[in-house]
C-alpha cells in the first residue's frame, strides 16, 4: 500500500496522458533508499500497461557501467517487444549504431510506449547517449521515458544531470521518507492492533525509529516487539535482525563516499560534527554535506545521529576490522586535538586496542579519574589497563598499576591486591617514584598489610615526603585517581552537616597514640577512652566522604563505634555506607560493609544474622580465594557456626582458599582469632591456643595491641583454663581487665570479669558473674550476657543456692537459644535432662546408644554428679526407679560403678538439682 503517494501518483498519469497525446516525456522519480522509489515505479506501470501502453522496463545493475550499450542491450531482449523491433534493435546495438533507438520511436507510432529504468544512475554511458539522443530527435514521439534514482547519485557522466533534465518534457518526483501522520496509519495497516490510541504512541516510537522510511518499517514489524505484560507491543529491533538487514541494504544502496560517512559517523557516535567527518575520512565538506542528506532522506540518522544502535551497528558491519581500528585511533587524535573530554578519547582508544599510543597514557589516567567521579569502575579499570600497556617507562607503569589497582578495589580486590603485590617490587627496585609512593600506602593500609605500609612509608619519608595515609592529598590540585578530590568535601545530602571544628582538614592519626604508623588507622582514635574514640570516629563519618583513598578511614571509624559500645549508631551508619556502596556499582565497597555488618551481628549476639551478612560479603568477592578481604567474613561465619554448634559447617568455612597474604594483613587476626574458637569448642586445646598467642604477637608487633581491638588475652586464658593451667589463665585475664579499665569498654571488662570468676574461689564466683553480668548488659551482647548467666547460675549451685541457680539458668537457656546459640544451649542444659520440652540433643549421644530416652537422662545427670535423690526429684521420679534405671544403664554400657560413666555425657557446666520445685520452674 502507497501512502503519501498519491499527489506523486497522479503526476506520473498527467504524464502519461501527455506522452499519449503526443509529446516525449521524461518523469525522474528520486528518493532516498528504501523510500519506495522501486515500489512506486511498479505501481505507475502497471497502470500504463492498463492504459494501453507498452511497457519496457529494465534495472540499473552496478556492472552496467563496465558494459557499453549494456542497458539497451537489455531493452532489446524484453519479451514485451515485437520480434520485428526486437530484430532491429539487436542489429543496431550490434552494429553500435549512431541511433539505436530509431526502433523505439518507430514502435510509438502505433501505441505509447513507457521505457523505465530503475536505478538509472548505474547505466552505461552509451546507453545514456541514446536515451538523450532519443529524447533530443523524438519531441513528438509519444514516449515516456521514467527512471528511478538516489539523491546526488548522478555518477560521473554530467549528461543525465544536465542535458536530461534541462528537456523541456522533463519531471521529477521526490519521494520523500512518510510523515509521522503516515507512518502512523502504515502501524494502524500492518499490526494487529485497532487501537488509535495505542496506534499513534506505537507509531511515534516506529518513525523515531525509522525517520519514515517505507523499507525500515516494514521490517521492523518483522523484527522482535516487546511482550504484552512488559507495557504492550512496541518495537525492540536486535542486531542481525531483519531491521539490522534492512539498514545494512539502505547502506548497501548508496554511494561509497556515502558509506564511508556512514563509518564515520558510526565510530564518532555523539562527537560527531561535520568537519571531524570530514577529516576523518578524508573527504571535502561539500562530499560530507551530501552524504549527511543522503542518510538522512533514508531515515537512517536524525541531524548528526543515527535514531537506533542497531542502525549504527549496520554501518559499523560495512568496515573491517582494521579500518575500524585505524578510525578510532585517527577520532581519538583529532578529538584530543579538539580538547574532548578524556573520556571521549578513551573510549576511541579503547575500541583501537590492542595497543595505544605513548601519548595516551595521560588521557586514559584522566578518563579513568572522570570514570570513578562517575562511579563507573569498569570502565575505570578498563582506561587503566590501557593505559598500563601503554607506558614506556618503569616508573610511569608502576604509577598507573597504583591506580589500577585502586579502581580494582571497588570491584575485585583480589585482582587489586595482585597489582599492589607486583607495585611492590617497582618499589623494592627503585622503579617507583618517590611521589607515587603515597597513593601505595593508602592502599597497603587499607588491605590491613600494615608491616608492608610502615616501609613504604618511612621510605617515602626519609625522601622528605611525610604525607602517605589514607585522607587527602597534600596536593589536591595534583590529579589522583586513588584519591580524586581533598576530604574533607561537601556532605552528601543523606549525611548530617559536620561540626563546625570538622572543617579543617585533619589525619586520621594526628591524635592516636603512635602516631605516625601505618596501624593508626586501624587503631583506636581519640585520647584514649571510649566516649572520646566514639566521638572521633563519629567525627570522620560526618566529614569524610566515601571515596578510593578514604575507605580504611570511613570502615574503621564505624568498627570504632561498635567498640566503644555504640553498637546502634554503628549499625545505622553501616546500613546508610552500604546502601551508598550500592548505588555506586562498588561491590568491593559493599563486601566490607557486609563484613561489618556481620560483626555487629556478632556483637548482639545474633548468630544466624552474622553467618547470613558474612555470606553475602563472601558473595560480592568475585575470586574471593585471593583477597586478604575473605578474613574478616570467614571469620564472622566461623565464629557464629561455632557458636551454633554447628561444627561441620565451621570445618567447610575452614576449608576455604585464603591467600598467603590473609595471615600478614590485620583481616587475619580475626580469621585466626576465629579459628581458635571452633579449635577450642572442638577440644583441640593445644591448636587453639596456638592462634591465639599468634595474635597476640602480631597485634603486638603492629601497634594494634588493644583490648577492645583484639581481646586475645581473654581467648587464650580460655584455653589455658581447658588445658588446666590456671596461673597462666590468671595472668591474661589481669592484663585484660588493666587494659579495658583503662579504656572502659564494657564488652571486654565483662568478659574478662567472667573468665576471673573461673580461676577465683567458689564463694567470690557470684559476686564476680554478677558484675559481669551487670557490665555485659550495658553493652548488648546477648551472646556472652548468655554465657556469663550460664556460669552465674553454676556458682549458684556450687554455694547450694539452687533455685536461684535454676532461674538465672533458665534466663540463660532462652537468651542463647534467641542467640542460636545451640553449643551454648546444650552445655547450660541438655535436652535428656529436662522434664519435658523439646531441647536439643545431648552431647555424648553415640556413646549411649542402646539406652531408652528415660535411661539416657537418668545417665547423663548422674554422671554430672548429681545424686540418686536429686535425680528423682528432677525428674519427678522415685529413687527406686532412679536405681532401676541406673541398674540397666551400667549393664548396657558394660560398667560397674558411676564413676565409669563416659565423659562425654558431663557438660562443661553442672546440671545438678536438688528439687522438684527448681524443676517446676524452669
Amino acid at each position: 500500500m502507497l501512502i503519501e503517494r498519491s499527489a506523486h501518483t497522479a503526476l506520473a498519469e498527467a504524464t502519461l496522458h501527455e506522452c499519449a497525446a503526443g509529446a516525449f516525456r521524461l518523469l525522474i522519480a528520486e528518493g532516498g533508499p528504501g523510500c519506495g522509489k522501486s515500489e512506486f515505479l511498479k505501481r505507475f506501470l502497471g497502470i500504463a500497461a492498463e492504459s494501453g501502453a507498452v511497457v519496457l522496463d529494465v534495472p540499473g545493475l552496478p556492472d552496467d557501467r563496465a558494459t557499453p550499450l549494456g542497458l539497451v542491450r537489455r531493452l532489446a531482449e524484453h519479451p514485451a517487444l515485437p520480434d520485428r523491433t526486437r530484430e532491429r534493435l539487436r542489429l543496431a546495438t550490434a552494429q553500435d549504431a549512431a541511433d539505436a533507438t530509431e526502433p523505439l520511436r518507430a514502435l510509438s507510432i502505433s501505441a505509447p510506449l513507457v521505457i523505465a529504468v530503475d536505478d538509472l544512475h548505474h547505466a552505461d554511458q552509451p546507453s545514456l547517449r541514446q536515451l538523450l539522443h532519443l529524447a533530443h530527435h523524438a519531441r513528438s514521439a509519444r514516449i515516456l521515458l521514467i527512471g528511478t534514482e538516489g539523491p546526488y547519485d548522478r555518477g560521473g557522466d554530467p549528461l543525465l544531470g544536465t542535458e536530461l533534465l534541462r528537456h523541456p518534457g522533463f519531471r521529477r518526483i521526490t519521494l520523500d521518507p512518510l510523515s509521522p501522520e503516515g507512518v502512523t496509519r502504515l502501524v494502524g495497516t500492518l499490526g494487529t492492533l485497532r487501537d488509535q490510541q495505542a496506534d499513534g504512541r506505537r507509531g511515534a516510537e516506529c518513525y523515531a525509529m525509522t525517520g519514515g522510511n517505507p523499507l525500515l518499517l516494514r521490517a521492523l514489524f518483522q523484527d522482535r516487539w516487546a511482550a504484552p505484560d512488559t507495557g504492550g507491543r512496541g518495537p525492540r529491533p536486535t542486531a542481525g535482525g531483519p531491521f539490522h538487514q534492512a539498514v545494512a541494504a539502505c547502506l548497501a544502496r548508496t554511494g561509497t563516499p556515502t558509506r564511508d560517512v556512514a563509518g564515520a559517523l558510526a565510530v564518532l557516535g555523539p562527537s560527531a560534527t561535520p568537519a571531524l567527518l570530514s577529516r576523518l575520512p578524508g573527504l571535502d565538506t561539500a562530499a560530507v554535506a551530501r552524504a549527511l542528506q543522503v542518510l538522512e532522506l533514508s531515515g537512517l540518522t536524525d541531524g548528526h545521529r543515527y535514531r537506533h544502535p542497531v542502525v549504527t551497528a549496520a554501518a559499523l558491519d560495512h568496515l573491517d576490522a582494521d579500518d575500524r581500528r585505524l578510525l578510532h585511533e585517527r577520532s581519538a587524535l583529532l578529538l584530543h586535538d579538539q580538547g574532548a573530554r578524556a573520556t571521549e578519547v578513551g573510549e576511541h582508544l579503547l575500541a583501537a586496542q590492542p595497543t595505544a599510543p605513548a601519548w595516551a597514557v595521560a588521557v586514559l589516567r584522566d578518563a579513568a579519574a572522570e570514570a570513578l567521579v562517575d562511579d563507573d569502575a569498569p570502565a575505570a579499570i578498563r582506561y587503566l589497563d590501557l593505559a598500563c600497556r601503554a607506558c614506556q617507562e618503569p616508573p610511569q607503569r608502576a604509577a598507573t598499576r597504583i591506580a589500577l589497582a585502586a579502581a580494582l578495589w571497588r570491584v575485585n580486590p583480589s585482582a587489586a591486591e595482585h597489582h599492589v603485590g607486583e607495585t611492590l617490587a617497582d618499589l623494592h627496585t627503585g622503579a617507583l617514584a618517590d611521589g607515587d609512593t603515597a597513593p601505595l600506602v593508602r592502599l597497603l593500609i587499607g588491605f590491613g598489610r600494615l608491616e608492608e605500609a610502615s616501609r613504604a612509608r618511612a621510605r617515602l619519608e626519609a625522601a622528605g615526603h611525610p604525607h602517605s595515609g589514607p585522607g587527602p592529598d597534600p596536593d589536591p590540585a595534583r590529579p589522583s585517581v586513588v584519591h580524586p578530590c581533598p576530604w574533607p568535601v561537601e556532605p552528601e545530602e543523606n549525611r548530617p552537616q559536620p561540626a563546625p571544628d570538622a572543617a579543617a582538614p585533619r589525619e586520621p592519626w594526628d591524635e592516636t597514640p603512635g602516631a605516625g604508623t601505618a596501624a593508626a588507622i586501624w587503631g583506636i582514635p581519640g585520647p584514649g577512652t571510649s566516649e572520646a574514640a566514639a566521638d572521633e570516629a563519629e567525627r570522620r563519618l560526618r566529614a569524610c566522604p566515601l571515596l578510593d583513598g578514604t575507605l580504611a578511614v570511613v570502615a574503621n571509624a564505624v568498627r570504632t563505634l561498635l567498640r566503644a559500645g555504640r553498637t546502634a549508631e554503628a549499625d545505622e551508619w553501616c546500613h546508610r555506607l552500604l546502601k551508598e556502596a550500592t548505588t555506586r556499582r562498588s561491590p568491593g565497597w559493599e563486601a566490607e560493609f557486609l563484613a561489618i555488618l556481620a560483626e555487629i551481628a556478632l556483637r548482639k549476639g545474633a548468630l544466624p544474622d552474622a553467618e547470613e551478612r558474612a555470606r553475602q560479603a563472601l558473595a560480592c568477592l568475585p575470586g574471593r580465594g585471593g583477597s586478604v578481604l575473605v578474613g574478616g567474613p570467614l571469620a564472622s561465619r566461623l565464629h557464629a557456626y561455632t557458636a551454633m554448634g554447628r561444627y561441620h559447617d565451621a570445618a567447610r568455612v575452614l576449608h576455604h582458599p585464603v591467600p598467603a597474604a590473609l595471615f600478614q594483613s590485620v583481616y587475619g587476626l580475626a580469621y585466626l582469632r576465629a579459628r581458635g574458637h571452633y579449635h577450642l569448642a572442638t577440644d583441640h586445646t593445644r591448636a587453639a591456643l596456638r592462634d591465639f598467642l599468634a595474635v597476640g604477637r602480631m597485634a603486638q608487633r603492629w601497634g594494634l595491641d588493644h583490648p577492645a581491638l583484639l581481646p586475645w588475652r581473654t581467648d587464650a586464658a580460655q584455653a589455658f583454663l581447658r588445658l588446666g593451667e590456671r596461673p597462666g589463665a590468671a595472668r591474661m585475664i589481669t592484663e585484660q581487665l588493666s587494659c579495658a579499665r583503662l579504656w572502659s569498654d564494657p564488652h571486654t571488662r565483662g568478659v574478662s570479669l567472667r573468665l576471673r570468676a573461673r580461676v577465683a574461689a567458689a564463694p567470690e564466683r557470684p559476686h564476680l558473674l554478677t558484675q559481669a553480668v551487670e557490665v555485659l548488659q550495658q553493652c548488648g551482647d546477648r551472646l556472652e550476657l548468655a554465657r556469663a548467666l550460664a556460669d552465674l547460675g553454676a556458682a549458684y549451685q556450687s554455694v547450694g543456692e539452687s533455685v536461684r541457680a535454676n532461674n538465672v539458668r533458665r534466663r540463660a537457656w532462652r537468651m542463647a537459644e534467641e542467640c542460636g546459640a545451640k553449643a551454648l544451649c546444650d552445655s547450660i542444659l541438655p535436652r535428656q535432662a529436662m522434664c519435658g520440652g523439646d531441647r536439643p540433643d545431648p552431647p555424648g549421644r553415640d556413646q549411649g546408644a542402646g539406652l531408652s530416652e528415660s535411661e539416657m537422662r537418668v545417665a547423663i545427670l548422674a554422671a554430672n554428679g548429681n545424686s540418686n535423690r536429686e535425680i528423682a526429684l528432677r525428674l519427678c521420679v522415685t529413687m527406686s526407679t532412679v536405681e532401676q534405671h541406673l541398674t540397666r544403664v551400667y549393664r548396657k554400657l558394660r560398667i560397674s560403678r558411676r564413676q565409669q560413666l563416659p565423659k562425654s555425657l558431663i557438660g562443661p557446666v553442672g546440671t545438678r538439682a536438688t528439687n522438684h520445685k527448681e524443676l517446676s520452674s524452669f
